[in-house]
Parts: C-alpha cells; sequence; structure tokens
C-alpha cells in the first residue's frame, strides 16, 4: 500500500476532527499498488449513519492541502445495499488504520 505513515497520520486525523471516530476508513485504487506511481488517494469511509456533504467536501479539501494530492471519498452506510460503485470499492478497499 503506497500511503506513507505520515499520510495515514493525516488521513485519520482528518477523519476523526471533520467526520468522527466511529469510521473506518479504508484506501482503494492506485494505491493499493505498490508498482505504480503518483495518483491521487482513493478513501472508502464505511459508518453505521450517512455522512452529510458538508464535512465530507471539508475532510476532501483539507486532505487535498496536506497531502499535496487528489482526494476520492467514496462514502458507504453499513446497514444499507451497496451501489454498484460502492460494492467495486469494498471488494478492492483495505484498511488503513
Amino acid at each position: 500500500m503506497r500511503i506513507t505513515q505520515t499520510h495515514r497520520a493525516i488521513i485519520l486525523s482528518g477523519v476523526s476532527e471533520y467526520i468522527g471516530d466511529s469510521v473506518e476508513t479504508h484506501v482503494f485504487g492506485s494505491r493499493l499498488d505498490d508498482s505504480k506511481r503518483g495518483g491521487g488517494a482513493d478513501l472508502l469511509l464505511i459508518s453505521q449513519t450517512a455522512i452529510p456533504p458538508q464535512p465530507r467536501a471539508e475532510l476532501k479539501q483539507v486532505l487535498e492541502e496536506y497531502l499535496k494530492m487528489p482526494v476520492e471519498i467514496v462514502t458507504y452506510v453499513s446497514t444499507e445495499k451497496p451501489s454498484p460503485t460502492q460494492a467495486r470499492v469494498l471488494a478492492e478497499a483495505r484498511p488503513i488504520g
């Protein structure tokens, strides 16, 4: 997984501050492939209840500023049936903390 310890700490701190401590944070996409270079941070946030758009947008903005890379955030409420996109992301995502 191409997420440094510093990036991991920034991501987990941001999620905790803007979304809350009860959210599971996962990485998906190109950051899972150690042979690739570049790319943004693709994050999956799994929660018990829906994450409102405003805190999610604020988290994205802060993470992009601190990580110096594009950030994509996909959310999933664990008690609901996943959409096709969520199902694909759930199948490949790996927890970071």
